[in-house]
């Protein structure tokens, strides 16, 4: 009896650590224009206002998608930010603004940044990614946007 036990034990739990294991896997993706980019998703004000700070870095293609509830001017701050991006402004799945290299503040600077990035136009969500990403992927405004939750 505890052979069969056993027997059928261990089966199970490997088929349960398997699952578990695809299931950690699967990532949110967002598709722009040819180029698809690895997200996390920022839709709280928490997240939002935390964004990449005080990250080392960000994998080459990785990004933080930001979900307002309706298009706004969002501004945007480098605080506590390590390294330079790229911020792609999308409003109804459509780029309608990028601010290239988007620069991190100096390491001493430990008060909010002087620098406030903004869309030239509304938007209801915001693509962060290592700067200089958006050039190598040739994505330009008028890009449409598709998002993958998995």
């Amino acid at each position: 009896m505890k052979k069969l036990f056993l027997f059928l034990l261990v089966p199970i739990i490997l088929l349960v650590s398997y699952l578990l294991a695809s299931n950690s896997q699967k990532k949110n993706q967002l598709k722009v224009g040819s180029a698809t980019v690895n997200i996390e998703i920022a839709d709280t004000g928490e997240e939002r206002s935390r964004g990449l700070s005080d990250r080392e870095s960000l994998c080459s293609d990785c990004g933080l998608l930001f979900i307002f509830d309706e298009p706004g001017f969002y501004p945007f701050w480098m605080r506590r930010m390590n390294f330079d991006i790229d911020i792609l402004w999308i409003r109804n799945n459509k780029v309608v603004d990028i601010t290239y290299g988007a620069k991190a503040p100096p390491k001493n600077e430990f008060e909010a940044p002087k620098t406030i990035y903004q869309s030239k136009f509304p938007a209801d969500m915001v693509l962060e990614v290592n700067s200089g990403w958006t050039k190598e992927k040739g994505i330009k405004t008028g890009e449409k946007v598709e998002i993958e939750i998995k």
